[in-house]
This record gives C-alpha cells, structure tokens and sequence, in this order.
C-alpha cells in the first residue's frame, strides 16, 4: 500500500499536478467538458490551474472549496476537495486520480483524509456525487461508511455520510 497524504495546492504543487493531470488522466475527468472532443487543450489547461489557484482562499472564498493535492509516495497523483453546500453542516467530496494510481487504495485513503479534514472543519456530514457507471468510487463510499442512494438521478448516484458516525 503506498503512503498517501494531502497537501495544500501551491505553485510548485500545481505545476506538478498539471504535469501529471495532462500525462495521465483523461480531460473530462478533471476540468468540465470545456472542448467538444474531450482532449487537453490550452483552454482546459488555464481553466485546470485557475480553479486551483481559486480554490487556495479555502471554504470562506469565493468558490466555497478547499483543494489538496493526493501526494502517492510523495507525488502528486490527483486532487481532493471539500465544497460547502446550501445544507449547515454538510460539506460534499470530490477527488480525481491518474490513472496509474487507480486500483491501489489511494481513493479510500485519500477520501479518509478528506473526512478527516471535514470533521477539523466541523462538518457534520459529508455527501458525494458520482456517475452510476463508477463502481469503484461507489465501492470506495461504501468502503468508508457512505449510504448510498438506491435511486440514481440522471446517471448519478449521491452518497453521504454523517462524520461523527465514521469518527465516532
């Protein structure tokens, strides 16, 4: 298993992150499908690098998140974030990973961390959101205490978990 740890998204980070993003993730993992063939392109590459940057001001700035890096071994190999929502007390999760750090634990250990965070945070709850076809992110979820919903909405399934249950 290798060790898998967050940290905070500075230039040095991001210029890293942006290396491995383009090298080894699809776009439309990663950035919003910004191009219609779904390609890295200089459009996504600057929206990619301002969204981090942005997202440096934390949960009180103007994007209400807060990003880390996923450090594998020491190397940034994907981001995780926390999103305030409208519910009080309820942050949402979301990570991205290269694909070569898939199928390797890092998900449940990076999702672990960010449920950390949360409860440092004084979150009571923690929901996600993923595609109905991403079994393991589901798996991953369901790793970590998430319900998940039986009903999908338009391809997605939403999944939450209160922090003091997994803490507890």
């Amino acid at each position: 298993m290798p060790t898998v740890t967050l940290a905070p998204v500075d230039d040095a980070v991001l210029a890293d992150l942006t290396r491995v993003a383009v090298a080894d993730a699809a776009a439309d993992e990663v950035t919003p499908p910004l191009t219609s063939d779904g390609q890295w392109s200089a459009e996504r590459v600057a929206w990619f690098e301002g969204y981090h940057r942005a997202c440096r001001a934390g949960l009180p700035g103007s994007r209400r998140e807060a990003v880390w890096a996923v450090l594998v071994d020491g190397s940034p190999q994907g981001a995780a974030r926390l999103q305030l929502t409208d519910a009080a007390g309820v942050l949402e999760v979301g990570i991205w990973l290269t694909r070569s750090a898939r199928g390797r634990g890092v998900s449940v250990a990076a999702l672990g961390l960010l449920l950390d965070e949360a409860e440092a945070l004084g979150a009571d709850a923690v929901v996600a959101d993923t595609a109905v076809t991403n079994v393991p992110a589901q798996a991953a979820l369901r790793r970590l205490g998430f319900t998940l919903d039986a009903a999908e909405v338009e391809g997605r399934v939403r999944a939450r978990v209160d922090v003091v249950a997994v803490r507890g």
